[in-house]
């Protein structure tokens, strides 16, 4: 059918699937930032967003990817906050060290007075909750000049588009152009974690996560990984467990937690679920001396067990 994109229930099922079809029938390209295997139109949905994570030994991206979905929460650019977690981050463009294409500000950040565009979908939502304007704009027409250096470009990801259908809230997110080995489990995790914020302030259950690429491509250099990776073969999925409850401080004291400039702990001021999300910091994880002391700190036996599982 013309509107049914492949389905999948976790990340790691529809990475295998992907990196599968990539390396098997993608067309080879030079690009800027070298030779990659792409595929055109990649269309694919995440049935359970919440399983959002990896349990790949090979994969093992979830800190930074905790990280970076607390860097959206600072609604900062800030390129000292992100580079101790994705130090690839250094290269890109940026101004008085602020990285330029950071989505944070483009999606908590209030300008002029005006609401965030993560407020106005929740409004939107409740106002009229079969609306079709629910939509977040993360790239616009100034960030599209021509760019000669190597790691400066737009922002990969176009918009994401909320929706209610059949009770329950939908995501469709649009990329130009998707890293499929190194953005798009980053991709997932944080916009199905921003998906999960919003369910939970419309009162509307989760729904679905489709994530729809012009170009969904490998760059040469991971072809060996990705096919390592394939080597492990099929992954058992882990959900990760529902938000109870947040607000806007709960999500400034998560922020602040991975952010490297201060000593200071808000574990205490937050609940279990936040108290597990905190523990991937580098306040609490810096590299793996005492990695089963920093396991049993975990309140939630699936937490652990991706902790366990997907952390280097």
């Amino acid at each position: 059918m013309l509107n049914r994109p492949t389905e999948f229930i976790s990340l790691d099922d529809l990475l295998y699937v992907t990196y599968t079809n990539i390396l098997k029938d993608g067309v080879e390209i030079d690009g800027k930032r070298g030779r990659f295997k792409e595929l055109l139109n990649y269309s694919a949905t995440l049935t359970n967003p919440r399983v959002r994570t990896s349990m790949s030994l090979h994969r093992s991206l979830v800190q930074s990817k905790f990280a970076e979905f607390a860097w959206f929460l600072s609604k900062s650019g800030d390129r000292d906050y992100i580079k101790p977690y994705i130090s690839a981050y250094g290269r890109e463009e940026q101004e008085n060290n602020r990285i330029l294409g950071a989505y944070g500000p483009k999606i908590f950040e209030s300008e002029n007075g005006q609401q965030s565009q993560f407020e106005r979908v929740i409004e939107q939502i409740l106002e009229r909750k079969i609306t079709k304007h629910a939509y977040m704009c993360i790239s616009e027409k100034v960030d599209y000049k021509v760019r000669q250096k190597k790691h400066h470009s737009p922002p990969c990801t176009i918009g994401l588009h909320f929706y209610v259908r059949e009770s329950k809230l939908n995501v469709t997110c649009y990329m130009r152009s998707n890293d499929a080995y190194l953005g798009l489990p980053h991709d997932l995790f944080c916009f199905t974690m921003l998906q999960e914020l919003i369910s939970i302030r419309t009162n509307i259950p989760i729904g679905n996560y489709t994530h729809c690429a012009t170009s969904m491509h490998i760059y040469e250099e991971h072809h060996t990984s990705a096919y390592q990776y394939l080597y492990e073969g099929k992954q058992e999925p882990i959900e990760m467990p529902k938000i109870k409850e947040f607000n806007s401080e709960t999500l400034n004291l998560v922020s602040k937690e991975f952010g490297t400039k201060t000593s200071k702990s808000y574990m205490n001021n937050l609940d279990d679920y936040w108290k597990d999300y905190v523990l991937f910091s580098k306040s609490y994880l810096n590299g793996s001396s005492d990695f089963e002391s920093w396991l049993d700190k975990f309140s939630n036996t699936k937490m652990r067990e991706i902790a366990r599982n997907s952390i280097s």
